[in-house]
């Protein structure tokens, strides 16, 4: 799974295939690798941090309804 297709899933609106395609990834190892593809792709910090709080607050809040 390549950090792009996980981020395309989030700009596509497909949260829950995003938080499939994490969990595929490696939940531990895509953060970081995810908070750097962020860094290459975006020039603005403030646009950085969206997608990131996007990703982070959508992963756990449709991890937790998944219970």
């Amino acid at each position: 799974m390549e950090i792009k297709t996980i981020h395309d899933s989030l700009v596509n609106g497909n949260r829950k295939q995003m938080v499939n395609q994490i969990n595929e990834y490696g939940i531990y190892d895509f953060w970081e690798d995810y908070r750097d593809y962020l860094q290459d792709c975006f020039v603005e910090r403030g646009d950085r941090l969206r997608w990131f709080q996007d990703a982070t607050i959508s992963y756990f809040r449709i991890k937790e309804n998944k219970r």
